[in-house]
């Protein structure tokens, strides 16, 4: 999805639905997951998060408990559903393939909206960006929602 392009209207005007859509206490054991395979990657202490695509904060109300949260994302009004979730968390909006921070964090976390890059070439960008942001001997953990193990045309 380009920058340009309008966002779906759940990012947009209707984003103060999502926690009715998706409730962040369904995220607990999953966040709890992810934060598992990232400190057990990291061969730094994890303190720092840099979380892109975060969405609404769902996954954030749970990592926030473990470490200092940055969450970016490409929605504004979705950032505001975050900054109302995660009051302490910093929010920065900004485009994954893109935004620079002029800083390094611990770990990088890109979960369900890398499924946004539709073509290699913004994946790598994404890639990069994640890269930038990362100290050494930190980690990135990258979670899309479908792999080829998963992956089905029809819907099933």
């Amino acid at each position: 999805m380009s920058a340009v392009a309008a966002l779906p209207r759940l990012y947009d005007d209707l984003a103060a639905w999502w926690p009715l859509l998706s409730n962040p206490d369904d995220y607990a054991a999953e966040a709890e997951f992810y934060w598992q395979c990232i400190i057990e990657a990291s061969r730094i202490p994890v303190r720092t998060m840099l979380e892109l695509g975060s969405g609404g904060g769902n996954n954030a109300s749970h990592l926030k408990a473990n470490c200092e949260l940055t969450l970016v994302d490409l929605s504004p009004a979705m950032l505001r559903v975050s900054r109302s979730l995660n009051p302490e968390c910093e929010h920065v909006h900004g485009d994954m393939r893109e935004v620079r921070l002029g800083r390094r964090f611990d770990a990088v976390f890109v979960h369900d909206a890398v499924a946004y890059m539709l073509s290699e070439a913004d994946l790598a960008k994404a890639m990069e960006t994640a890269w930038v942001h990362l100290k050494p001997g930190g980690v990135a953990l990258f979670c899309p929602d479908h792999v080829t193990e998963t992956f089905s045309t029809t819907g099933t």
